[in-house]
């Protein structure tokens, strides 16, 4: 996983053999999808770290990495993309830290987002330079 504003990443093994986390990782990932507009870590809902991984498992990425776009978002950071008219909804699942905006080097955006699809854990939204994960409601855009 790479963070593309700050430049950071983290590969690290989150899960012991029996499906429990490993001491110290989530805070890890964490760290690395914090609003990179003003730093602030929020824990960041298990189940997407999951989401992304399935979805990484499934296109067969092997070790091509995960560019994460955007992963939390501070309530003044999605004001500020909202005022920019960027399509930020109000209540996104950023904000919930329940969502990323991704991109596996190497794989195209439309395979992407159809494995995401195809997982039906959560909301997909396509783009032209990412997609939208979120462990929310079933829904696509």
């Amino acid at each position: 996983m790479r963070n593309i504003h700050t430049g950071e990443s983290v590969r690290i093994r989150y899960l012991d053999g029996q499906g429990n986390w490993i001491a110290g990782a989530r805070e890890k990932l964490d760290r690395v999808f914090r609003c990179h507009y003003n730093g602030t870590v929020k824990p960041i809902e298990p189940s997407l770290y999951l989401l992304i991984d399935r979805i990484h498992t499934r296109l067969g990425a092997g070790r091509r990495p995960i560019r994460l776009i955007s992963g939390y978002r501070s309530p003044e950071y999605n004001r500020l993309l909202r005022s920019k008219g960027s399509g930020v909804v109000k209540n996104s699942y950023h904000l919930k830290a329940m969502a990323a905006d991704i991109h596996i080097s190497g794989v195209d955006n439309r395979r992407l987002y159809k494995a995401a699809r195809e997982i039906k854990a959560g909301g997909a939204g396509a783009y032209s330079e990412f997609v939208h994960v979120d462990v929310g409601p079933v829904r696509f855009w």
